[in-house]
């Protein structure tokens, strides 16, 4: 059986800089009727702050030191991948996932000490199939949906608004979206604009 082939990867194994082979906006006027691989992805993600104590410091008369912070994530992944027979589209698109965070009590656009990303546009690719020299298609198909958690945003001691700046938050989404993407297969990392 022959292994699938990656969704932007264009024929000859050659990869197109900037994705050229997908149009960005589906600006093409005239309609192509054929059969397409459609893949849509969203992510969800809700967290807290929380501390790790030591706790060989801790007494009846002393509280136990915060060696470091960080949050606990809790996420919702899901894509879905369709082969749409015989349907009449502009062209091929290739739209980004973007990512929105909204945060309790943070400064200088960190993460706060609570909050969520919302996935507000969804990750979207439309292509023609791929299919195999005997016309079988090779493009993954079905939905996943998958829940979990993970730690991101490490800091020493306990929280300080000096640590949580909008310079970190890219690289931890970025983390994220790595974890996540092992969690459904046709999750794209790349996909997401950060």
């Amino acid at each position: 059986m022959p292994t699938p082939i990656d969704p932007v990867e264009v024929p000859n194994n050659q990869f197109s800089p900037g994705l050229l082979t997908l149009e960005s906006s589906g600006s093409s006027t005239s309609s192509i009727t054929q059969d397409w691989w459609v893949h849509i992805q969203t992510i969800e993600i809700m967290y807290n702050r929380n501390n790790k104590y030591d706790l060989t410091t801790s007494s009846p008369t002393n509280v136990p030191v915060v060696t470091f912070n960080y949050l606990d994530a809790a996420y919702t992944v899901q894509t879905t991948d369709e082969i749409w027979r015989n349907a009449t589209f502009s062209g091929e698109l290739w739209e980004p996932q973007t990512l929105e965070l909204i945060t309790a009590g943070a400064s200088a656009g960190g993460f706060g000490t609570q909050g969520v990303v919302n996935t507000s546009t969804v990750g979207y690719i439309r292509r023609k199939v791929r299919t195999d020299a005997a016309g079988n298609i090779l493009d993954p198909t079905g939905i996943c949906t998958n829940r979990g958690n993970i730690v991101i945003d490490k800091a020493p001691g306990a929280y300080t608004v000096g640590y949580d700046t909008s310079s970190q938050v890219n690289g931890n989404l970025q983390y994220a979206m790595g974890q996540v993407a092992r969690q459904c297969p046709s999750f794209k990392a790349t996909l997401v604009n950060l």
